[in-house]
C-alpha cells in the first residue's frame, strides 16, 4: 500500500508541473520575448528529467541506458518544436525538414518504452530478440521515409512548389501507419507492464500504471479530434509534452513499484531486519545498520556481550574480522512476563494458574529464541562477505591508487546485492516453504547486474515459471555466489539460464573457472534434491542444477 500512495504522491507532483505549461503555452500573450517561454519551460523539465534517471537509476543495465535515452528523446522533441517555430521558422526547407525530424524522437520514444516493459517482464527469450531487431529495423525505415517526405511526400503531400506547406497539406498512407506504429508501442508497453511482471510483491499493484496511461490516451484522443481545450486560440496541451510526461509517469509509476532497480535502497541494507543490528569498525564507526538500531556511546562500545544497556534492553556483542557485530535484544515483553509471574507466585495460591503462566513464559521465550537463531543464521551465512567488505574498505582507505579504490568499491556493491538478496531469500523462507522461480531469478538478475559493473560480463534469461522450494533456492544462490567469489580475479564472462521442462533447469555457465564446488557444497546440493553435472569445453565450464519443483523436495 506504501508504494500505491508513493505513485500517487509523485504522479500528482508530475501533472502539476504539466498543468503549470499551460501559463505560458496558452495565457502568456504570444509576443517577443514571451512566444519561447513555453519552449524553455519545457525544455528545462526534459532536461531535468534527463538528470533525473541519471541519478536515481541503477547505472548498470539495459533498462537504465534505455531509460536515459527515452529522456534525451523528449528533450530532443522539445528542443526541435523551438527550433520551428522559433529559430527557423522564417525560412521553410529548414522549418519542415526540422518538422521532419520531429518524428525522429516520437517514434524512438515509444519504442524505448516497450524494452523497457520487455527487459522489466525478464521474459528474454530467442524470439523476443527477434523481435527486438525487426521492430528496431522498421523503426529506422520509417524514420528514414519521413525524413525523405519531399521526395515521395507519401507522409505529408504538399501543394506545387511546396505553397503554404506548413498550413495547406494532406496526410498520405505513410503518415497513418507511422502513427499507428507508434501507439501499438505505448499500448504493447503497458500490457507487458501489467500482465508480464515477474516481481510477485509489485504485481498486485501494478494497476496504478492505467492511471496515467488512461490520462494520456484521452488527451491525444482530443488532439487527434480537435477538441481540446482551447485558451486564446490555443490548445493548452500539444502532443509532445502530453507524450513526454505520459511515459514519464508511467516509468515513475515503476520506479515506486520496485519494478525498476534504483540506487537509493541499498544504504539501508538491514531496513529488512526486525531486529535492532548494526555492524561496526573497529573503532566504533557503524558499515551497516538497521532503522531500528540504536547509536552506541563510547562506553555502550566496550561493554561485555550480554550486558544491559537499558532497563529493557540487553546488547549482544560478536567479534568479526574488521570490527564487531552488534544487536540489541528487547526484553521488554520477558521482563514483563517475568514481573507477572514473580506477582502470580505471591498471590496466586493454586498450583494450576502458575502452571499456565509458566507455559505463557516457555512459549514466549522459544519464540524470541526462534527469532534470533533466525537473525544469527542470517548473520553466520553472510559472514564471509561482510568479512571481505570491511577488508576491500579498509584497503580502500588506506590506498592512495585510484583504481584500487574503484575496484574495491565496485565490488563491495556486488558483494552488498549478494547479502541484501540472500538475506530477503532467508526472510521469504520463514514466510513460506515455496517461493516464485522469479524470486531466485530476480536475485540472479540483480547480482549479475553489479559483475558487469565490476566489468566481467554477465547475462541473465530466465523462461521458467512457478513454485520451487525455499530452502533449494537459497542452496542454489549460496552455490552460484561461492562460483563468483572463489573465481572473482580468473572469471572472464557468467552466463545464467533458468528454464522449466518438467523441473526447474538452472544451467551455470563459467568462462575461464578455475576453482569448481567443494564436496561440501556438492553435498548440500544432493540433500536437497537438486541434481549437479558439471561438463567443460575450452575455456567454458557448465553446470547444470535440475530443481524438483514446489513441493518435491520436502
Amino acid at each position: 500500500m506504501t508504494e500505491v500512495k508513493t505513485s500517487i504522491k509523485r504522479m500528482t507532483i508530475y501533472y502539476l508541473l504539466f498543468a503549470i505549461s499551460i501559463i505560458p503555452c496558452a495565457v502568456i500573450p504570444d509576443i517577443f520575448p514571451l512566444r519561447n517561454l513555453s519552449a524553455i519551460y519545457l525544455l528545462v523539465l526534459s532536461f531535468c528529467l534527463v538528470l533525473y534517471y541519471s541519478h536515481r537509476v541503477s547505472p548498470t543495465g539495459n533498462i537504465s541506458i534505455m531509460m536515459k535515452a527515452l529522456s534525451w528523446m523528449g528533450l530532443l522533441m522539445i528542443l526541435l518544436r523551438g527550433i520551428k517555430y522559433g529559430a527557423v521558422s522564417e525560412v521553410d526547407v529548414l522549418a519542415r525538414h526540422t518538422w521532419y525530424l520531429y518524428y525522429v524522437p516520437m517514434l524512438l520514444l515509444p519504442l524505448f518504452l516497450f524494452y523497457i516493459s520487455l527487459f522489466i517482464s525478464s521474459k528474454e527469450k530467442k524470439l523476443t530478440y527477434i523481435i527486438w531487431h525487426i521492430v528496431l529495423a522498421l523503426t529506422i525505415v520509417f524514420i528514414v521515409l519521413v525524413l525523405t517526405n519531399d521526395l515521395h511526400q507519401q507522409a505529408f503531400i504538399f501543394n506545387e512548389n511546396f505553397a503554404n506547406w506548413d498550413t495547406d497539406y494532406t496526410h498520405g498512407w505513410l503518415f497513418y501507419v507511422v502513427t499507428a506504429w507508434q501507439y501499438i508501442f505505448y499500448i504493447a508497453a503497458v500490457i507487458i507492464l501489467l500482465i508480464k511482471c515477474r516481481v510477485t510483491s509489485s504485481k498486485k499493484n501494478a494497476w496504478i500504471i492505467l492511471i496515467p496511461f488512461t490520462i494520456g490516451v484521452v488527451l491525444n484522443i482530443l488532439l487527434l479530434t480537435g477538441t481540446m481545450p482551447k485558451i486564446n486560440g490555443t490548445n493548452i496541451f500539444e502532443f509532445p509534452e502530453t507524450l513526454i510526461f505520459t511515459a514519464a509517469i508511467v516509468l515513475e509509476c515503476c520506479i515506486c513499484l520496485g519494478l525498476i532497480p534504483t540506487n537509493t535502497k541499498y544504504k539501508d541494507l538491514f531496513n529488512s531486519f526486525t531486529i535492532t543490528a548494526q555492524i561496526t569498525d573497529k573503532k566504533g564507526t557503524p558499515i551497516f545498520s538497521s532503522n531500528s538500531a540504536v547509536p552506541l556511546t563510547q562506553k555502550q562500545f566496550v561493554l561485555e556481550s550480554g550486558s544491559r544497556i537499558g532497563e529493557h534492553t540487553i546488547l549482544h556483542k560478536m567479534v568479526i574480522p574488521g570490527g564487531y557485530g552488534f544487536w540489541q535484544e528487547d526484553m521488554s515483553e520477558l521482563d514483563r512476563l517475568n514481573n507477572e509471574l514473580a506477582e502470580a507466585k505471591e498471590g496466586l495460591s493454586q498450583e494450576v494458574e502458575l502452571t499456565l503462566l509458566r507455559n505463557e513464559l516457555k512459549e514466549k521465550q522459544a519464540k524470541i529464541e526462534q527469532r534470533t537463531m533466525m537473525y544469527d543464521t542470517i548473520a553466520k551465512h553472510t559472514q564471509k562477505q561482510s568479512q571481505t567488505i570491511s577488508s576491500l574498505a579498509e584497503q580502500a582507505r588506506k590506498s592512495k591508487d585510484l583504481k584500487v579504490k574503484e575496484d574495491n568499491r565496485r565490488r563491495i556493491t556486488l558483494l552488498g546485492a549478494y547479502i541484501k538478496r540472500y538475506a530477503n531469500l532467508m526472510l521469504m523462507s520463514e514466510e513460506g516453504d515455496v517461493i516464485e522461480v522469479g524470486e531466485l531469478g530476480l536475485s540472479f538478475s540483480e547480482v549479475l547486474r553489479y559483475l558487469n559493473y565490476c566489468g566481467i560480463p554477465g547475462e541473465f534469461i530466465n523462461n521458467a515459471s512457478g513454485t520451487i522450494s525455499s530452502n533449494v533456492a537459497l542452496v542454489v544462490f549460496e552455490t552460484f555466489e561461492t562460483l563468483l567469489e572463489d573465481n572473482y580475479s580468473t572469471l572472464k564472462g557468467v552466463f545464467i539460464n533458468l528454464s522449466k521442462k518438467e523441473k526447474v533447469i538452472c544451467k551455470l555457465s563459467f568462462e575461464n573457472l578455475t576453482k569448481g564446488l567443494s564436496e561440501e557444497m556438492i553435498t548440500s546440493l544432493k540433500d536437497t534434491g537438486v541434481r549437479y553435472e558439471a561438463t567443460s569445453e575450452d575455456e567454458v565450464t557448465y553446470l547444470s542444477l535440475t530443481i524438483p519443483n514446489g513441493r518435491e523436495e520436502l
